[in-house]
């Protein structure tokens, strides 16, 4: 599924959603960008916040960020708890670390700013040097 070219991304992933979602996400997120609001909605849906959170981050895409972390989203903690706790840990690119701060500054979220920062620069020995952190 991941490396055939010749199906539809957002049709494969609607015929998923039900059955497996984690394969719809799967294919969703094939599609890098064209299907970011089926990814968003299947993920929210499933409680699937952990694999959500890593697309955040990957993606750095600030209109994504905008809307996922928007005060009106229900699910906006849930998606915030994975970020600070999974997503951001685990990565090792500081332009993801960049995008995902900038995230969190525009959205006004200080104490998770400082959650997130404290995690990253404190625990994370590869962004403890980085000045811009």
């Amino acid at each position: 599924m991941i490396n055939n070219k010749f199906y539809d991304s957002k049709v494969v992933g609607k015929y998923c959603e039900d059955r497996n979602p984690d394969l719809a996400f799967i294919a969703y997120k094939r599609a890098w960008g064209e299907c970011d609001d089926e990814l968003i909605d299947v993920t929210n849906r499933n409680y699937l916040y952990r694999m959500q959170a890593k697309y955040l981050v990957e993606r750095q895409n600030d209109e994504l960020w905008a809307k996922v972390l928007d005060p009106e989203n229900p699910h906006r903690s849930q998606v915030i708890d994975q970020i600070v706790a999974t997503a951001l840990p685990a990565t090792q690119n500081a332009d993801e670390v960049s995008c995902s701060v900038k995230a969190f500054m525009t959205a006004e979220l200080p104490h998770e700013l400082i959650e997130l920062l404290e995690r990253i620069v404190l625990h994370n020995s590869g962004f403890a040097n980085n000045k811009n952190l």
